[in-house]
């Protein structure tokens, strides 16, 4: 869920401002609880983060402190660090696991914090909504300043004390999916453990950090 899309050239602007919600669309009369919920969560994720994308003069470190908050308050780390390894993760540790999840976080966190200096007034319009097994999908369209329209859906699931984003998928591409596959190439190179690929989010993440 956490790289650039072969299909489209500019994805990781487009799904740094697709982790964070729409514009108006109230939810629907009769909606059970939990797609009204989704859609207030997204909707919240978009008034906190635009002041973010608008001001150019946040320095990276501002940045990241910043997405910080919002990613641990709506994304659901674990069930995406569990979702993106697949058997690695049953295999491991808790020790294990703690690790790779905190580094999951701060990879996570970097990448797409260091993409919020290429918005261009991009802006998310919500479609629909609707129920999703226990949890909820929420569709919307991302705008560009040419007038394209990129769809982007929201998978939901309960976590904690309401709902949170466990996957997006742009234009029917699942985010989660892509980076299980790029995860597992790098674990057949590298060695099918969590060790193996916490090892080399550490590097990725030293890499980010002398571009910064």
């Amino acid at each position: 869920m956490m790289s650039p899309s072969r299909g489209h050239s500019r994805f990781p602007l487009v799904a740094a401002v697709a982790l964070f919600g729409a514009l108006g669309a109230p939810a629907a009369a009769g909606d059970p609880d939990r797609t009204a919920d989704a859609r207030a969560r997204i909707q919240s994720m978009w008034d906190t983060v635009l002041p973010i994308l608008a001001n150019k003069g946040i320095d990276a470190p501002g940045r990241e402190a910043r997405f910080g908050v919002i990613y641990r308050a709506n994304f659901d780390n674990a069930g995406i660090a569990a979702a993106v390894t697949g058997a690695a993760w049953q295999q491991a540790t808790q020790s294990q696991r703690e690790r790779f999840l905190r580094l999951f976080e701060i990879y996570v966190i970097k990448v797409y914090a260091g993409q919020f200096g290429s918005y261009n007034g991009e802006q998310m319009l919500v479609r629909a909504s609707e129920a999703d097994g226990d949890g909820a999908m929420v569709t919307t369209q991302l705008v560009e300043s040419n007038g394209r329209a990129i769809e982007i859906k929201w998978r939901m699931r309960p976590s904690g004390a309401g709902l949170k984003v466990r996957d997006v998928l742009v234009e029917n591409i699942s985010m989660t999916l892509h980076q299980r596959r790029e995860f597992s190439a790098v674990m057949m190179a590298r060695g099918r453990s969590l060790d193996a690929l916490s090892d080399a989010l550490n590097e990725k993440i030293a890499q980010l950090d002398k571009r910064n």
